[in-house]
């Protein structure tokens, strides 16, 4: 099994950033230009508890989709659900006394995505992810969670008691003090449209980076096996605590194979391929 599709492009792009519309700092017009700048594909501005809906769909080349950010305070812990791609008025439907779930409810009624921001610095817990059905994903990386920016510990937690969050990145620009363009999500899809990048998250054809490539990711005969632009170190993650073969350490590598453990109760696996500069991409865990 192959997961991601021959002779499909991969577009690159933003899905949490802030403006002077809620708490960033620059203009949606300056951050849409900046991210232009930084080589971007596609963005969705997704200020606090308000909709930004662009004036045009593609400016310039680049794919802008409605988002929003919704926040929801719990017993020692926050969640919040960024959502983007609405096609219909998602603030009526809105009641936040009813929280997270009704909130990735109403994005959905809206033809929306909900992703799941920053668990660990949001404190999440596994019962908190648990709960949470129908998100497209959760961020693994947060540029602007200075203090807990990688959420990897707590979502594979979750994903070893069932739960298997697909991955993004994500720079939730705020300050713009050089958090922008450091994590992003890579998209495999046949076209630049809102339609066709929903559809491919969907479909589960993404992976976060922070500038390796993840080329082609295949499971066959009891191994997956990783391609890649080259790095150094490529580590698969499982529900195991441990097993043999899972950190790949070399020069230069483009390719890396692991032996899976299904006899020894192994339910996913996912990677993490990391260049000399320390910069990862990671991929979703794969229910085995």
């Amino acid at each position: 099994m192959e997961v991601f599709k021959k002779d499909v492009p991969f577009w690159k792009g933003n899905l949490h950033c802030h403006t002077t519309m809620s708490d960033g700092v620059k203009t949606p017009r300056e951050a849409i230009a900046l991210y232009r700048r930084l080589g971007y594909n596609f963005l969705a501005i997704t200020d606090h508890r308000r909709v930004t809906v662009p004036e045009s769909h593609v400016e310039e080349g680049m794919l802008l989709l409605p988002g929003i950010e919704l926040d929801y305070n719990l017993p020692e812990e926050v969640v919040h659900i960024v959502g983007f791609g609405m096609t219909s008025d998602l603030l009526p439907r809105l009641r936040y006394e009813l929280g997270p779930q009704a909130g990735v409810n109403a994005i959905r009624a809206c033809d929306g995505r909900a992703i799941v921001a920053h668990p660990h610095w949001s404190l999440n817990t596994m019962t908190t992810l648990l709960a949470i059905h129908d998100a497209t994903a959760a961020e693994i990386y947060n540029s602007m969670s200075y203090l807990r920016p990688d959420s990897s510990d707590i979502l594979d937690v979750t994903a070893a008691h069932g739960k298997l969050y697909p991955l993004v990145a994500s720079d939730d620009t705020h300050a713009y003090e050089g958090e922008e363009g450091v994590s992003y999500t890579m998209v495999q899809a046949e076209e630049l449209s809102a339609e066709a990048i929903k559809r491919a998250m969907d479909e589960g054809l993404f992976y976060a980076s922070q500038g390796p490539r993840i080329e082609q990711i295949t499971l066959d005969e009891g191994k997956m096996t990783v391609q890649c632009s080259p790095v150094e170190r490529v580590y698969f993650h499982s529900n195991l605590v441990w097993t043999p073969g899972r950190p790949v350490i070399g020069k230069d590598l483009k390719q890396a194979s692991y032996t899976l453990q299904r006899e020894h109760g192994e339910r996913f696996v996912r990677c993490q391929v990391i260049d000399t500069q320390g910069k990862s991409a990671w991929s979703s865990p794969i229910a085995l």
